[in-house]
Parts: C-alpha cells; structure tokens; sequence
C-alpha cells in the first residue's frame, strides 16, 4: 500500500538493516525518519509525531522496549511494530502490557511485515478520513452559525463579535472606527410585487457592488433582512468618509435588471464614530441606527452622521 500521507519513524543500530527498510518503505510513506538507538528514537518521535513506528528491541542507551514506553506514555494510541530476534515469553508478555501494536520475529518475514504496516496504514487513512470528514462538518457548521446564507457575507453575530475586538484594538492601539449603519429603501415594496426570489436575487446584487466600493479588511455583514452594517478601521488620515458613502448611495441608484424587470434602488447610511460618538459596540451600533433613520426622514437615498443630530 502507498500512502504519502503519512510517515515512519524506524529505530535500528544495524545500518545495512536500516538501508533495507529504507529501500523497502521509500515509496510508501512521505517521509522515513532512522533513529540508532533508543534514545535517539524517543527525541524523533517527540519532534516529528510519526505515524508509525518499527523499532527493533535489541537497541543500544535505550531499548526497544523501554522507548516504547515512554512513547506511549505521551501517546497511548501511538502505532507501534516491534521487531527481535529472540522469541522470548516475558518479552512478548512486556510488549503487550506496554501496547505495543505487532511483534515480527528476526529473521524479518517480508510478507508479515508488510501486512503489519498495511494493516496500520488501512486504520490509520480510515481515521484520517473521519477527520476530514468531521473538519469539513465543522467548517460547515461554522459557516451557518457565522455567515449569512444568502450573501455569504458575515451575519450578525459575527458583526458583533468583530465590532467588540475591532472596538477593543481601538482602544488599546489609539485608531479610529466608523460604522455604516445601510438600510435599504422601500425594500419590502420589492418583496410584495415582484416575489422573495427577486428580492433575494436583489440583496446580492447589492452586496456584490458595496463589496467593490469597500477594502479587503473593512468588515461587512448582514444583520437583518434589508439591513447592512460596515466596519471601517481609520488608521490615518487619507479615508474620505463622505467619498465612501457616496460611492455606496450611488451604487446602489442604479437599476437592477433582473428577469426582463427593471428595479429601481436606493439606500439610506447612518454614520457613527468611535470614540467620538460611542465606546462600546452596543452605542456604537445604536447610534448608526439612529442616524440611519435620521436619514430616511429627509428623503432617503442619502446619508447622516450622529455626530450632526447631536448639534440641532
């Protein structure tokens, strides 16, 4: 069996026997760690983590035996193949008690030790593949709990949870936050006349142009149904704000081909900033919020920042 996934740690003072299973086992693992002696197997195991070990009994500083020991102490599911030429019942006795996988007897049968290790390799890319199995599984569960379905952009628990650190650096680093609070104008209309597919297949189009207006690091998600929110990190002084929100508002004016219909959209943007406006993600998000809908009371497809609400 090849398998180039995994590797072979193989323990044995004799370098013409070390040479033999090289040549043996080269096409079958990534890679072939020698050790001659015990000692110097316990260092590479503890270095590499090799997926199997074959290690002879007879070894100098530290025998075969007492090595695995020691192996299996740290890790108790560690394949182990131990090879000697003697055929002693106290040894094997010691072997099975330390778990120590297969016992092959000197001279070496080829045919018995490769079934050792293929047997080995079988359970081991077994395993290997339930734990691909289980990471994409994991993978998947953290996309649903973390990302909308719809766009693919982050939902609002994860909104929340970067707004919390991004607020946290902030403080810690001295840099300024503004958020976007972006509603979408009369968007139920849409819904109700031409159906939530159209409204679905809207949202992403919406989503795709704000996402060519923003930079790569600026956090973006959905956090309701016709809702958005934008975390942008203002760390000099060359970000024009206000260029930013009129990129946005006159993207999102142009119209919408979608199934021969021509829809016609607009968005309105409330606009806070951290530390002036709020210091914690809570405040900071309900501020955006009001001046979002500050915004929408002077006539939609338009933005306003707190900051100004608080001046009338």
């Amino acid at each position: 069996m090849q398998n180039k996934d995994f590797t072979l740690l193989y323990v044995e003072d004799d370098p013409n026997i070390q040479e033999w299973v090289q040549d043996l086992f080269q096409h079958n693992f990534k890679v072939i760690y020698q050790a001659y002696n015990g000692e110097e197997g316990y260092l590479l195991f503890k270095k590499f983590k090799p997926d199997i070990i074959l290690t002879d009994i007879s070894l100098p500083l530290l025998d075969g035996l007492t090595m695995a020991k020691k192996i299996k102490q740290l890790n108790k599911n560690q394949p182990i193949i131990a090879i000697s030429a003697f055929d002693n019942k106290e040894i094997l006795l010691e072997a099975i008690n330390i778990g120590i996988n297969y016992f092959v007897p000197k001279p070496i049968n080829l045919n018995v030790l490769n079934e050792k290790v293929e047997e080995i390799l079988q359970n081991l890319s077994n395993l290997h593949e339930i734990e691909i199995l289980k990471q994409k599984e994991m993978e998947h569960l953290y996309r649903l709990a973390h990302y909308d379905t719809l766009t693919g952009i982050q939902n609002r628990f994860l909104f929340e949870e970067n707004l919390k650190r991004t607020i946290s650096r902030a403080k810690k680093m001295n840099f300024e936050i503004i958020l976007f609070f972006i509603d979408l104008d009369d968007f139920k209309e849409i819904n109700d006349t031409y159906g939530h597919a159209v409204g679905d297949s809207v949202l992403k189009k919406v989503v795709q142009s704000i996402k060519k207006i923003i930079r790569v690091d600026d956090t973006f998600a959905r956090i309701s149904g016709d809702e958005f929110a934008l975390i942008m990190e203002i760390t000099h002084d060359n970000c024009n704000i206000d260029l930013i929100a009129d990129k946005i508002i006159e993207a999102l004016k142009e119209d919408i081909y979608l199934e021969k219909k021509n829809i016609q959209m607009s968005c309105s943007i409330g606009i806070s900033c951290f530390p002036q406006d709020a210091t914690s993600e809570n405040t900071l998000l309900k501020t955006a919020d009001i001046a979002m809908y500050k915004a929408k009371k002077t006539g939609k497809s338009s933005y306003v920042y707190y900051r100004d609400i608080t001046k009338e």
